[in-house]
């Protein structure tokens, strides 16, 4: 009886030390797996936060062309006159280039520069203080143009807005189609 007691006990040990090595390799590749998905999360967050820029970009471009149409129309005119050859492009450029200061975020004093700093302040608050990591938020708008297009009997307008954003490094660009009325 004392034999049967003494083997048992063998057994025992064997199974538990079988469902720890069970165990120990279920969880070697469970880390190994969401070692690799953790760099494919990061580069996604760094991806949303330089669409996030981009989005703030065309948001300033919208908002510049509801508050302040006439300027727009003023460059578009512009615009019109050198494709009919009685413009100056060297006035066109530089007015194009003033309407479109305001939206690149490496411009000290402009709006874009203000939502910039709210953008890397907020993305800084979620850290702790003793490790704050490095933020760089850039963005700007490429293009800003007046698109017609003649259908059946009337004329659609768009804006379109191309924009950039980038978070520490990562960039993406965007292209945005906005109708408007212009009243003839």
């Amino acid at each position: 009886m004392m034999n049967r007691l003494m083997q048992r006990r063998g057994v025992a040990i064997a199974i538990v030390l079988v469902f720890c090595t069970a165990i120990l390799g279920l969880l070697t590749v469970l880390m190994m797996n969401t070692r690799h998905r953790r760099g494919a999360q990061s580069m996604q967050y760094e991806q949303t936060r330089a669409l996030m820029a981009v989005r703030s970009a065309i948001q300033l471009a919208i908002y510049k062309y509801r508050v302040l149409p006439s300027e727009y129309y003023r460059i578009h005119q512009m615009a019109l006159d050198i494709n009919a050859g009685t413009g100056s492009s060297d006035e066109f450029n530089l007015t194009r280039m003033i309407w479109l200061y305001d939206f690149q975020s490496k411009n000290r004093g402009t709006p874009a520069a203000k939502i910039k700093a709210h953008l890397e302040s907020s993305a800084l608050a979620g850290g702790a203080p003793d490790k704050v990591p490095a933020v760089s938020f850039e963005f700007g708008v490429e293009e800003f143009d007046l698109v017609s297009r003649s259908l059946h009997g009337y004329t659609q307008d768009f804006l379109r807005i191309r924009a950039w954003g980038s978070f520490n490094g990562t960039r993406k660009t965007m292209e945005e189609l906005i109708e408007v009325k212009i009243t003839e």
